[in-house]
């Protein structure tokens, strides 16, 4: 289970339990599919992307705790109660709005990175 909280101004989805690797932290809805990518959509595979009301929060890390695998957000690392569960935005292909990561200064558009 995750949370929403709101810290200066800023949402960020954060654990309710500790997860090990491999666990599902929470499951997308399907409710609303798109193909085309919005800036607040996940992709859940080519051509579809999801818009769903808590993924809508989970922020960019290049240091991320989850991985998207279809519709699951999949732990990467172990996550303690109260962590903020992050992806790597740039895990799905060209994106709706790039922008400047906080993490690292990189301009990420969904491109590969060296």
């Amino acid at each position: 289970m995750v949370y929403l909280k709101k810290i200066g101004g800023y949402n960020s989805i954060h654990s309710e339990s500790d997860y090990v690797v491999g666990s599902v932290v929470y499951t997308l809805s399907s409710t609303w599919v798109r193909k085309k990518k919005t800036r607040t959509s996940i992709q859940v595979g080519e051509g579809k992307n999801v818009e769903d009301q808590i993924g809508m929060y989970i922020n960019h890390s290049c240091a991320p705790s989850c991985r998207i695998d279809g519709m699951n957000v999949v732990t990467i690392k172990n996550i303690r109660v109260g962590e903020e569960i992050t992806f790597d935005y740039a895990s799905e292909g060209e994106l709706a709005s790039p922008f400047t990561c906080n993490c690292c200064g990189k301009y990420i558009d969904g491109k590969k990175r060296e």
